[in-house]
């Protein structure tokens, strides 16, 4: 799931940390994304420290842009990426998938929404933000593939404006993808062969238009 919440009484985190002497400040709000101000610190909710599964001891920052949510930090200040399942970034997170030995990357699947209560819980864990399990965006797949098609290294910050419209309003969501690697040459034929289908559909519309009598 990513996230996880432990107890605790009496203890503050700032916006500010000091991780083996690496400063990690809250970043200013890129143009477009309006900062939050009517939301509880996400690193610490009802008297409990918001860990990551991936990384417990890596450093928990608040990130106020455009939602209320945590991004966590290793030691010399690289954004540690915390979901445990493969495939999956939370909604307001960012990943970089990559191939090795030359291959590239081809997306295979993609779906923006929720189809599980379980995976990428916020930190809150309000059950409404939840509650849905067949959320999904119709541009996901080909949404990706432009993003990351073709590409050694792909970074991914999951955004709703990335997909166009929400697919479902106020449920907190997330990416789930899977990918392969694959040649120049599987990449090139895939590409050409997409004219190809569009050609033979056109061909069979014309065909059955004409039968009409």
């Amino acid at each position: 799931m990513g996230l996880r919440a432990v107890p605790v009484q009496g203890f503050l985190l700032s916006m500010a940390v000091f991780c083996a002497g690496y400063l990690i400040t809250q970043p200013k709000c890129p143009p477009g994304k309006h900062v939050y101000t009517n939301c509880t610190d996400p690193c610490i909710y009802n008297g409990s420290i918001t860990l990551c599964e991936s990384k417990p001891n890596s450093q928990c920052v608040p990130d106020y842009c455009g939602a209320c949510v945590t991004r966590f930090y290793d030691d010399t200040g690289k954004e540690v990426h915390c979901e445990i399942e493969s495939g999956i970034i939370c909604e307001q997170k960012t990943h970089t998938i990559s191939c090795r030995n030359g291959l590239l990357i081809y997306m295979t699947e993609a779906n923006f929404g929720r189809t599980s209560k379980e995976k990428c819980r916020h930190p809150y864990a309000i059950e409404r933000l939840h509650n849905s399990t067949s959320c999904r965006a119709p541009s996901s797949l080909h949404v990706i593939q432009k993003l990351c098609n073709g590409r050694q290294s792909c970074t991914i910050t999951v955004e709703n404006d990335m997909f166009g419209a929400d697919p479902c309003y106020g449920i907190y969501k997330y990416l789930e993808f899977d990918f392969k690697c694959v040649s120049q040459d599987e990449i090139s034929l895939s590409n050409s062969n997409k004219p190809c289908v569009c050609i033979i559909g056109c061909l069979l519309l014309v065909y059955k238009l004409l039968k009409k009598p």
